[in-house]
């Protein structure tokens, strides 16, 4: 049975692992963007995300797991990183390595294990750019992009996946049943033999 405040926890929980998605994403997007381009698109774009999560805040606990609402927050914030990587001009590899990281979150059962291994991906990231801009290069934003990433899609995708969120879609009065009232044997389940 779940408690309207343990579904409160993980609501909260999620909206900030997106806001860290969200100025991760945003913070990897202006360090990146071409000296020629405008950063206003990106600007846009990081409102926009801001403010959805704003909106979510708004969902009652128990309705904010259901799928008509998680799915498209899932949908949009995967559009939105890769909007955010088209307007940088970001290389194959950066699309290659943040769909290698999402198919982890959907492989990985430890949170832990996969935060690790995220950024373990940005730094290798890091280390196939361009070299010429050392430490301080804006590339070296891809770690905890790549860690934010990971974390907030694991933080979606593992508890659907381990059953954790069974559940957390309805209140507790609508989830209890009765259990099903014994039966006695019935003469046509009989079998002779």
């Amino acid at each position: 049975m779940v408690r309207e405040s343990d579904a409160l926890g993980r609501k909260n929980s999620f909206l900030l692992c997106r806001y860290a998605l969200i100025f991760a994403t945003g913070a990897l997007a202006f360090v990146e963007v071409a000296k020629d381009a405008s950063p206003l698109p990106i600007a846009v774009l990081i409102v926009l995300a801001l403010a959805s999560n704003l909106v979510l805040s708004q969902a009652h606990p128990f309705s904010f797991f259901d799928a008509w609402t998680q799915a498209p927050v899932l949908v949009s914030d995967t559009a939105m990183i890769s909007i955010a990587l088209l307007l940088t001009r970001a290389t194959q590899e950066s699309f290659l390595f943040f769909f290698f990281v999402l198919i982890m979150a959907a492989k990985v059962e430890n949170l832990a294990t996969l935060g690790i291994c995220a950024a373990c991906v940005g730094f290798a990231s890091f280390l196939l750019a361009d070299p010429s801009g050392g430490w301080a290069s804006p590339t070296l934003m891809r770690i905890p992009f790549m860690f934010a990433a990971a974390v907030f899609f694991g933080y979606v995708v593992l508890p659907e996946r381990t059953g954790e969120m069974n559940g957390f879609n309805t209140p507790a009065a609508a989830r209890r049943k009765d259990p099903p009232a014994l039966k006695g044997p019935r003469l046509r389940d009989a079998t002779v033999g």
